[in-house]
């Protein structure tokens, strides 16, 4: 069996040097020497680092670099892929991997880890094993991401179903609360559930929907609500493609006249050409009387999707040009609207 090992950084290919964590090439390559050791060398790794970086400075540029090299890769050559990767920012990556491989022929996994490899608490050298094991059987294709939690459960996410690790237990979740499968005893089981694809599903042939035009370079500006938010703080100039303001989980915004309306904002984008999307929305003929205002202002709603998942795909949909943006926002690419 041969498998790509993509390296990008994060904690997972760190050092600890005085107390102090940071990415370190020869820590990066340390995960596939700890695995051979413990597990022998029945498998063929090959090594690509087209970065090397903590998560928490990656901007969209740096996806351009990982897609570029994959963009690189005769796929028939591999069994499968692993993508080593920093958790602060795993799941904004995973999205857009997800968009933009949908149509690979074979697994693409995503793994990071909880602590470097060199504290015992770390489950990098876990989530790498599974991570082979799941590539090993062969049973589907396309892209995941394998973390295991506190629980010591080997959880396989869909990629544009992961949600940012919470900040006190560090631990991920699916948006929707249904997880795609797990590995246990070096062997996967999809979780039974209306939400989750078939296999049969996942491994039909899929035309690459998603063209990359360019690095990048136009911004989508995110707004989280919050009580009192000033929007006449925010400042919006050229590089903006669009914005995305999230809402409170009833689709919710504070509405009304002033500083702090949100449909006032979105007044002001619009007078600026500027889109605006807001997630995630619900599918209902009922709605608050603030969310009705921020329709009628002329936001775009998401509905049924992750802030994680919404903002890759803007990034995506507003630096390509083969596809009109809002008709690539309706698309459900690959799983990333829940039913």
């Amino acid at each position: 069996m041969r498998i790509l090992v993509v390296l990008t950084g994060g904690t997972i290919g760190s050092k600890i040097d005085e107390n102090i964590i940071n990415v370190n090439s020869a820590a990066a390559c340390r995960l596939i020497t700890l695995y051979q050791e413990n597990y022998g060398i029945d498998t063929e790794f090959e090594v690509l680092q087209p970065m090397n970086i903590l998560s928490e400075n990656l901007i969209p540029a740096y996806w351009k670099i990982l897609f570029d090299c994959l963009d690189q890769v005769n796929f028939d050559e591999y069994d499968g892929i692993i993508i080593t990767h920093g958790s602060d920012t795993l799941a904004y990556t995973a999205a857009m991997t997800g968009f933009c491989f949908a149509h690979t022929t074979i697994p693409i996994v995503l793994i990071a880890s909880n602590y470097a490899l060199e504290d015992k608490r770390s489950n990098g050298l876990a989530n790498f094993c599974n991570a082979v094991s799941f590539i090993r059987e062969r049973k589907v294709k396309g892209v995941f991401v394998i973390f295991q939690n506190d629980k010591k459960e080997n959880i396989v996410y869909l990629p544009t179903r992961l949600q940012e690790a919470d900040t006190y237990l560090d631990q991920f979740s699916s948006y929707g609360g249904i997880d795609f499968g797990r590995v246990d005893n070096e062997h996967f089981e999809r979780i039974v559930h209306e939400q989750n694809p078939m296999l049969e599903e996942l491994n039909a042939p899929r035309e690459k929907l998603v063209i990359r035009n360019n690095a990048f370079e136009k911004n989508i500006l995110l707004i989280r609500p919050y009580p009192g938010k000033d929007y006449n703080q925010i400042l919006l100039d050229e590089h903006v493609g669009a914005v995305l303001h999230c809402t409170y989980h009833a689709a919710t915004v504070c509405g009304g006249e002033g500083r702090y309306s949100a449909v006032e904002f979105v007044n002001r984008c619009r007078k600026q050409g500027i889109a605006v999307y807001a997630s995630s929305f619900k599918p209902s003929e009922k709605l608050y009387a603030t969310s009705a205002e921020l329709l009628n202002s002329g936001v775009i709603p998401l509905t049924n999707i992750s802030t994680e998942a919404a903002y890759a795909k803007l990034v995506l949909a507003y630096n390509q040009k083969s596809v009109d943006a809002r008709k690539l926002m309706e698309q459900n690419i690959y799983y990333e609207i829940l039913p």
